[in-house]
């Protein structure tokens, strides 16, 4: 099964404002948004029951349960001994789950980016992209958005969904390579006889790069 991000343009300081803003509102709105039902009702395979989650709950983690940096504090134990580490309020097995969230979180509060074809999928058309972008000068590892990276404060995740933030300097990077790359827009038409899948990443990826400029927002994608 081949890799898909799934990217969203949005602003990650209102992503951020969520954890622990113990807005129930805002919870009851997030759950109306069009990924909500499909990563919801998500089947979690995983065979340790620590590790498997409820999407609602761990959404419930997020906005009530997590403990701001600033607050967080070590207890002690009964005879004062020992201290414990201080934690966010997350739960650490469960990291997977949070990323899921928010993915749904970034729903809500941007835009899902190329929801015709789901995102930008790895293999030898996304590669081969990439090299006409490095031949413009691009400097930046796209394919970098298929690891995990620490975005957000939630438990590490082992391997999916990746996490991965542009910013709006990446961003402006971005869109002034693909004002070099030339793009044939009739073969980046899948219904097209001619048409050609390297030709349609291309436009992808540009459309999308120049959507979050316009916006003057950050692009956060979800790899899975």
């Amino acid at each position: 099964m081949s890799m898909i991000a799934i990217p969203f343009a949005v602003d990650i300081e209102k992503v951020k404002a969520v954890f622990g803003c113990k807005d129930r509102e805002l919870l009851e709105k997030i759950k109306t948004v069009g990924l909500y039902d499909h990563y919801s009702s998500q089947y979690d395979d995983f065979p340790d029951p620590k590790y498997q989650y409820d999407f609602d709950q761990a959404l419930e983690d997020i906005i009530f349960n997590y403990v701001k940096p600033e607050d967080r504090k070590s207890k002690s134990s009964f005879l004062g001994l020992v201290k414990s580490k201080p934690t966010s309020g997350l739960n650490e097995n469960i990291g997977h789950g949070y990323g899921y969230v928010l993915l749904v979180i970034c729903d809500y509060f941007g835009t899902h980016l190329l929801p015709q074809c789901d995102g930008f999928y790895y293999g030898r058309d996304f590669e081969a992209a990439c090299e006409i972008m490095k031949e413009k000068g691009l400097q930046i590892d796209f394919g970098d958005m298929f690891e995990p990276h620490q975005i957000f404060d939630i438990p590490k995740i082992a391997d999916f969904p990746a996490i991965n933030l542009f910013t709006k300097q990446d961003i402006e990077h971005f869109n002034s390579i693909m004002d070099k790359v030339e793009i044939d827009e009739s073969k980046a038409d899948d219904e097209n006889e001619d048409f050609d899948e390297v030709q349609e990443m291309l436009k992808n990826i540009r459309d999308s790069f120049r959507f979050c400029k316009d916006k003057n927002v950050e692009m956060i994608t979800f790899t899975h």
